[in-house]
């Protein structure tokens, strides 16, 4: 869409562009297209595109309109849907949303990106425990709106004073910068410090603007474009952008590639969205409505998303009734902020909705507690356990010394002692179980897991003086095999494993297979999860176990129960008396275990 003076232009393709990205983002946020996440670079670069062309077909560019004119459009619908979503989730509190102050503070300040990648929170794993991790990417945006007029206006004075096209030469060398910068980036840093960074990403954005000057200035003569075949090689084009968010995948070395290529791609679907694309077109009400709403899908899909992520229904039907949702509430939004009508009584009404809304969100936010502070100390606590426990575990894998540690073998001896036994009183049984605790305690024991377990080491060594355990942040089921293959590999791993792999990312029973195959017949205490990303895998897992006899859950959840003193503010890690509580119930679990096994070979 741009701009003659009053008139609007609509041009179809571009509909059509905005509509297939925006619906490659929504299946990409309910987990059907693992490549989703590329069709943002095409948001990227409309939206470079259109702020540019728009205001070059102006003779009087107004920073001041220009500003006003995007508080409307983004920034108005942004807060109506970040206030309507604390009211609702204070209402229906389906989590332990402790990020809520922060988090919203910086969503409404523009720096949201910034605070996401500070806060460590990864938008790939695909988890919904929070409503508005989409919303990095209108911080962007608000950063490109704030910074762009000023430029404009800049460089239009500069080109008018020297009678030369500078804009379009210094934006050429900032693409090109931009891109050489984004491609370093991704080979030097992870792939959140990429993804999430403003100046890393604005190559898209560059890519739009760079495109708008050359249309302005050239009229596109300097580009090879088919006029011929143009509705061909869009089609093309578009075929091309679905098959790479299909199957394109962020783990991918080359992500940054392909996201180039999307980029790329995205440009050149603009270019034939608008050459040919000025014949009048017959008006399909469908596509106009979603064109028109596709911004606020993309603001609301994800609390939404958020809101029904626990509801007990088949994932199809959950899905469909998303989409649905989301279309509505969308269709909602538009009609409350731009309807428009000569009846001065529901403008009112229409104020007083949007002021109501706003006034009780902002209460809810001051008063919201701020747990910044506690969550920081915890993140200190886990960096200093870290580093402890690798040097523990440095010196356990570099010792060649195994003389004092028991095996499970030992354990087992038992078994000809009990053979000479003729009788049991309720005094050796009482020794037998002494035994036992003492023996479990000299137990070799290999210790996996993610945080959680990070936060609970030292009690745990401990417990266990000759146990080895490996805890990191934010580690998946899939970081945790890559450790027991380690230690497998370097003839480490125990014959009793306790496993705290349940509170991070997407939980698949082929991921769960894969461990299982890969520790064979070794007895499993794998902890379930109190808080954990996947709300139902404590559930599922269970379901899983019941085919191992190996596997022996750890019902954390239920030792927790009523005790909220146990956990930081977070709902998930632990503190205080939590510490031991969560170390007793593991090593009761083992000890219970290895007395059942005594009873029944009495």
């Amino acid at each position: 869409m741009t701009k003659r003076g009053d008139n609007i232009v609509r041009y179809k393709r571009l509909d059509y562009l905005r509509i297939i990205s925006c619906i490659l983002v929504l299946l990409y946020h309910l987990n059907i297209l693992k490549g989703g996440f590329l069709a943002v670079c095409t948001f990227f670069t409309l939206s470079g595109y259109l702020g540019c062309i728009s205001a070059l077909k102006k003779n009087r560019f107004s920073i001041k309109k220009y500003y006003i004119s995007r508080a409307k459009k983004i920034y108005l619908p942004l807060v109506i849907v970040v206030f309507c979503t604390i009211i609702i989730y204070k209402i229906y509190p389906i989590s332990n949303w402790m990020n809520l102050k922060p988090e919203t503070n910086s969503v409404i300040l523009g720096y949201n990106n910034f605070w996401q990648l500070n806060a460590n929170l990864d938008y790939f794993t695909r988890n919904v425990n929070s409503p508005f991790i989409h919303f990095w990417y209108i911080s962007i945006l608000m950063q490109f709106e704030l910074i762009f007029p000023i430029l404009f206006v800049f460089f239009r004075n500069l080109n008018k004073r020297l009678k030369k096209d500078v804009s379009t030469i210094v934006v050429l060398l900032l693409t090109i910068i931009a891109n050489a910068v984004f491609y370093y980036m991704s080979l030097t840093q992870n792939i959140m410090a990429v993804y999430y960074n403003t100046f890393a990403r604005s190559f898209s954005i560059i890519f739009g603007i760079l495109l708008a000057l050359i249309q302005h200035k050239y009229n596109f003569k300097i580009l090879k474009i088919s006029k011929k075949y143009d509705k061909l090689i869009y089609l093309i084009y578009i075929i091309i952008l679905i098959i790479l968010c299909t199957f394109v995948s962020a783990e991918s070395n080359n992500y940054a590639l392909y996201m180039i290529l999307t980029t790329i791609i995205s440009t050149r679907l603009i270019q034939y969205s608008i050459i040919k694309n000025k014949r009048r077109e017959k008006n399909n009400k469908i596509l106009d409505f979603l064109a028109k709403e596709s911004y606020g899908i993309y603001l609301i899909q994800y609390p939404i998303i958020y809101f029904l992520q626990n509801i007990s229904t088949n994932e199809v039907i959950k899905n469909i009734l998303i989409i649905i949702l989301t279309i509505i509430m969308s269709s909602a939004l538009s009609f409350l902020i731009n309807m428009k009508s000569k009846n001065n009584n529901f403008k009112k009404i229409k104020a007083v909705c949007i002021c109501v809304i706003i006034i009780i969100g902002s209460f809810i936010l001051i008063t919201e507690k701020d747990y910044s502070n506690e969550m920081k100390e915890l993140e200190n606590i886990l960096n200093e356990n870290q580093k402890l426990s690798e040097e523990k575990n440095n010196e356990i894998l570099n010792s060649e010394n195994e003389e004092n540690r028991e095996t499970d073998e030992e354990i087992n001896e038992e078994k000809d002692e009990r053979a000479e036994e003729t009788t049991s009183t309720i005094e050796n049984i009482e020794d037998k179980k002494n035994k036992i605790i003492e023996k479990v305690k000299q137990l070799p024991i290999v210790g996996v897991g993610d945080s959680v377990l990070l936060g609970v080491a030292d009690e745990l060594q401990e417990r266990f003086p000759n146990g080895y355990f490996d805890g990191k942040i934010s580690r998946t089921i899939v970081g945790g095999k890559e450790v027991l293959q380690k230690l497998k590999n370097q003839g480490k791993l125990s014959d009793t494993l306790i496993l705290v792999l349940a509170n991070n990312g997407d939980y698949s029973d082929k991921k769960n297979r894969d461990l299982m195959d890969l520790v064979e017949d070794r007895e499993i205490y794998w902890v379930n999860a109190v808080g954990a990303d996947d709300p139902k895998f404590n559930e599922r897992f269970k379901e899983f176990a019941s085919n191992y006899p190996n596997i022996h859950i750890v019902e954390w959840d239920e030792a927790a129960k009523n005790h909220p003193e146990y956990f930081y503010a977070d709902g998930v890690h632990i503190k205080g008396s939590g510490i031991k509580a969560y170390v007793d119930t593991i090593y009761n679990a083992i000890c219970n275990k290895y007395w059942e096994k005594y009873e029944k070979e009495l």
